[in-house]
C-alpha cells in the first residue's frame, strides 16, 4: 500500500489538497470545503502549494513539480503532457486540443481527458474550451458535476487570472 503525504492550502477559489506519494505530486483536489483529514506534508506536497500560491499572486506561469497522476494510462498520460504545452493566458478549443495530441477527430477523446484530469490547474484544462467561444464544462477536481455554475466559474475564473497577468 503506497503511503499519501498532503497539504491543503486555501485560494480565493476555494480549498486545494495537494496529495503525494512522496516522490512526485499524484492528485490535486479542488474543493469549496476543507476536507476532515489533517495535513501530513511532504517535500512534494509542500512544493506544490508555495508554487500554488505564486500561480494565484501571478508570479508564477508554469509549474516545476514531479507529477505522476495517479491510475493514469500512458494514453492518459499523453493527453495531460500535450494539456501542459497549452500557453499560459491563452485558450484553445477542444478540436485544436485533439489535433495537437495526434487525433483530430477526437474531440471527445479530448473532453474526455479534461474531465478525468487529477491534477487541475497544473495540467491546465481550464485553457480549452468550445469553439463557438463559451466555456463547455469544467470538473477542476471537484466532486460537483461538470456543468455545474460554481465550476463554470472557476474556470471563468482561471481563464480571467491568467490573463491578467499576461
Amino acid at each position: 500500500m503506497t503511503t499519501h503525504f498532503q497539504m491543503t492550502f486555501h485560494s480565493p477559489l476555494g480549498w486545494f489538497r495537494a496529495v503525494s506519494d512522496n516522490t512526485a505530486l499524484i492528485r490535486l483536489d479542488w474543493d469549496q470545503s476543507l476536507w476532515n483529514t489533517p495535513d501530513r506534508p511532504d517535500d512534494v506536497s509542500r512544493e506544490t502549494i508555495t508554487q500554488l500560491k505564486e500561480y494565484f499572486a501571478g508570479q508564477r506561469r508554469s509549474f516545476d513539480l514531479p507529477i505522476n497522476p495517479e491510475r493514469k494510462s500512458e494514453t492518459a498520460r499523453h493527453w495531460l503532457d500535450i494539456m501542459m504545452q497549452i500557453p499560459y493566458g491563452s485558450t484553445i478549443t477542444y478540436k485544436e486540443f485533439a489535433a495537437a495530441a495526434g487525433k483530430p477527430q477526437a474531440q471527445r477523446a479530448a473532453g474526455t481527458a479534461c474531465a478525468s484530469n487529477p491534477i487541475p490547474i497544473i495540467f491546465p484544462c481550464h485553457r480549452i474550451i468550445r469553439s463557438d467561444g463559451t466555456l463547455g464544462h469544467y470538473g477542476g477536481g471537484s466532486s460537483l458535476p461538470p456543468n455545474n455554475t460554481s465550476n463554470l466559474a472557476r474556470k471563468l475564473a482561471l481563464i480571467s487570472l491568467e490573463s491578467q497577468y499576461i
